[in-house]
C-alpha cells in the first residue's frame, strides 16, 4: 500500500489561548503595545491606566492611542488579530517577528480598535475574548469600516485586562517597567551613531490624576568619577556615589557578522537611588531589592530580556559586588521564546562565545577601578569606619574602665577586675608573676584556639622534658555544664561561680557525660575555702581556684572600686 498523506491541524482556539497565557507578567502589555506603535511610525504614545465601574464591577481598563501609520484592514484582520502573522516578519528595523504580541490584549473582557492609516478609519470589536477561548469557542472580533478621520494613529481600549488585578499598575511600578523592560528604556542611545529617537511616552497610570511625559533612552545615573572630589564632599560615604560609565561594541570570534554592544555603569548604591524611586522610596521598599534588579542583562533590540548574574565572576570584591553593576549586552542574533521572557532559543556557541567577551570586558573593568578608582574609594571608606570603630570602642572601654573594681599587687601593680574569659587570663598570668609562691603548678603553655587554654605542670625542679602536664581550664563563670572533657584537667581556675553553683552542685561535661560534684571545704588553719570537684569513678580531684575569693583570703588583697 502507498503512503496516505496527513493533513495537520491545529486546535486553533487552544493555541490562542496557550499564547495569551504564556506572558507571565501583566506589565508585559505595555511592552507590546509601544514595541507595535514604535515600529510602525509613532513618535508619541498615550496610555491611560483606570479603573471604570462596568456592569456592577470595578474593571481594570487599559487605554493605547498613538500617532502612528495606523492599519489597513489586511493588517487590522489579518495581523492584529491573527496569530503568527506579523507584517514586521523579516524586518530587521522592527521590534515585532512573530506575531504573537497583541495576544496578549485577548487576556479581557473586551477590546475595542480604532485605527486610521491616512486613507480608511476602521472599527473592530472582540467581546468576552479570554471567556469564549477558556470554555473552548473561538473569539469573534468584528470590523467595520468608519467615518474617514483625517488624523493617523490607532486607538485601543481594553476593559476588564487580566481578571480586574490592580496591584501593578501604579504609576510608578507602571514607570518603572517602562524604563527596564519595553522600547522606551532603550540603551542604544549610549553609542555612538546611534540614531536619534523622539519617540516619547504620556502615561497616566491608576493613582495619578495627570499624564507624565517620559523621554526616549534607559535611566542611568550620571557619572561622577573624580574619587578626589567625591571624598571631599561625601568623605568615607563617597563609594556610595561613585558612577563610572564603560562601553564596548565587537563582534564574536567565530561568528563575526554578529555584532554585539555592551554598557556598563559601575554605580554605587546611594547614587541608584537618586534616579530609582523604587529603591529609594522607603514606602515601597519592598517592590524590589538592589540584588533583584541589578548586575548584566541580555538583550534584544536593546530591549532587556533576562539577567545573566551567573556570568560574573571574580569581579569586585564579595559575593555581592554585582549589585554595582548596571548593565546591558545587546545582540541581534538572540533567539527569544514566544513571549519574549527567555534567550533559551539561541544557539548555545553564540551564549558562550556572548559570556566570554562579556567576561573579559569585566575583567578590564576590575581591574581599572582597582587602579585608581572605586577601590581606592572603598579602602578609604574602611579605614574611616575601622578608626570610628576605634574611636567607639575606646570611649566605651574607657568608661567601663571607671565602674570596675581594681586591685592594687604587693608591686603597686593595678590590675582591673576581669570581666571575660580572655581578661581572666591577663589577671592571672599578672598575679602568677609576682605571687607564683601561691600555686601548686607552672604553667607552660596558652592557646585558645582549641581545646583546653593552658598546659601546666606540678612545680618540680625535673627537666621539663621528664615531667608529667595536666591542662588547666579557664572559666570567666564556673557554672552547672562544662564544655571539655574532666579526663586530663587538674585545674580550674574561675573568677567567680554562676549564681546556681554550690556546694554539691552537679557539673556535666557536655563533651563525654561525665559528671563531677563540686565540694566546699573550709580550711580552719588559713581561713579559707578549698573547692575540688570529685567523682566516684576517678581518685584525681580537680582543684578549683576561684580568683575573686583567692585574692581576698589567700593572698590578703582588697578588690575596692577605682575611686
Amino acid at each position: 500500500m502507498e503512503f496516505q498523506t496527513i493533513q495537520p491541524r491545529v486546535k486553533i482556539e487552544n493555541e490562542f489561548l496557550e499564547i495569551a497565557n504564556d506572558f507571565g507578567d501583566p506589565l508585559e502589555i505595555l511592552r507590546e503595545a509601544i514595541s507595535n506603535s514604535f515600529d510602525h511610525g509613532a513618535t508619541i504614545l498615550k496610555i491611560k491606566i483606570t479603573s471604570e465601574f462596568i456592569k456592577g464591577k470595578d474593571k481594570l481598563v487599559i487605554e493605547f492611542e498613538d500617532n502612528g501609520d495606523g492599519m489597513s484592514y489586511e493588517r487590522l484582520v489579518y495581523n492584529f488579530w491573527d496569530l503568527g502573522n506579523s507584517s514586521s516578519i523579516g524586518d530587521k528595523e522592527k521590534i515585532g517577528e512573530k506575531g504573537h504580541g497583541t495576544k496578549i490584549y485577548l487576556r479581557s473582557d473586551f477590546i475595542k480598535v480604532i485605527t486610521n492609516n491616512g486613507e480608511k478609519s476602521y472599527e473592530s470589536i472582540c467581546e468576552n475574548p479570554y471567556a469564549d477561548l477558556s470554555s473552548g469557542k473561538l473569539h469573534t472580533p468584528k470590523v467595520k469600516e468608519i467615518e474617514y478621520n483625517e488624523t493617523k494613529g490607532t486607538y485601543i481600549r481594553i476593559e476588564g485586562y487580566n481578571h480586574d488585578q490592580f496591584a501593578r499598575f501604579s504609576q510608578l511600578a507602571v514607570k518603572d517597567y517602562l524604563y527596564w523592560f519595553t522600547k522606551i528604556g532603550s540603551f542604544e542611545g549610549q553609542f555612538e551613531n546611534a540614531k536619534q529617537n523622539d519617540f516619547t511616552i504620556r502615561l497616566q497610570a491608576i493613582d495619578d490624576e495627570d499624564f507624565q511625559e517620559l523621554s526616549f533612552g534607559h535611566i542611568f545615573a550620571k557619572e561622577n568619577k573624580d574619587i578626589n572630589k567625591l571624598f571631599e564632599e561625601y568623605s568615607a560615604n563617597a563609594v556610595e556615589f561613585f558612577v563610572k560609565k564603560y562601553l564596548k561594541e565587537g563582534s564574536l570570534p567565530s561568528f563575526p557578522q554578529i555584532k554585539y554592544q555592551i554598557v556598563i555603569y559601575v554605580e554605587g548604591d546611594q547614587a541608584k537611588r537618586i534616579y530609582n524611586p523604587l529603591i529609594s522610596n522607603r514606602k515601597m521598599s519592598s517592590y524590589y531589592k538592589v540584588s533583584d534588579r541589578y548586575g548584566i542583562w541580555l538583550a534584544k533590540d536593546f530591549i532587556p530580556v533576562q539577567r545573566v548574574n551567573d556570568w560574573i565572576s571574580g569581579f569586585g570584591r564579595g559575593s555581592n559586588a554585582f549589585v554595582l553593576l548596571h548593565g546591558f549586552i545587546n545582540c541581534q542574533k538572540l533567539k527569544l521564546t514566544a513571549n519574549r521572557g527567555t534567550i533559551a532559543n539561541t544557539d548555545l556557541q553564540v551564549l558562550e562565545e556572548l559570556r566570554t567577551e562579556t567576561q573579559k570586558f569585566l575583567e578590564e573593568i576590575d581591574q581599572d577601578l582597582y587602579k585608581k578608582d572605586l577601590y581606592t574609594l572603598q579602602e578609604w571608606q574602611q579605614e574611616d569606619k575601622s578608626l570610628k570603630i576605634e574611636d567607639s570602642q575606646f570611649s566605651h572601654r574607657k568608661k567601663a574602665i571607671g565602674e570596675r573594681k581594681i586591685v592594687k599587687t604587693k608591686n603597686d601593680i593595678i590590675l582591673l577586675e576581669p570581666k571575660s574569659e580572655s581578661e581572666l587570663f591577663g589577671f592571672f598570668i599578672s598575679l602568677y608573676s609576682q605571687y607564683s609562691e601561691h600555686f601548686d603548678f607552672e604553667p607552660l603553655d596558652y592557646n585558645t584556639n582549641l581545646g583546653i587554654d593552658m598546659i601546666a605542670r606540678n612545680k618540680s625542679t625535673v627537666k621539663i622534658a621528664d615531667c608529667e602536664f595536666w591542662y588547666v581550664e579557664l572559666k570567666y563563670l564556673l557554672g552547672n555544664h562544662f564544655n571539655h572533657s574532666f579526663k586530663n584537667i587538674r585545674w580550674i581556675v574561675c573568677w567567680d561561680f554562676d549564681k546556681n553553683i554550690k556546694h554539691d552542685s552537679l557539673l556535666k561535661s557536655t563533651v563525654d557525660n561525665t559528671e563531677r560534684t563540686l565540694l566546699f571545704n573550709y580550711d580552719a588553719q588559713t581561713k579559707t575555702t578549698l573547692y575540688f570537684l570529685d567523682s566516684r569513678t576517678s581518685a584525681v580531684k580537680i582543684q578549683v581556684i576561684r580568683l575573686k575569693d583567692f585574692i581576698q583570703n589567700k593572698l590578703l588583697l582588697n578588690l575596692v572600686d577605682k575611686n
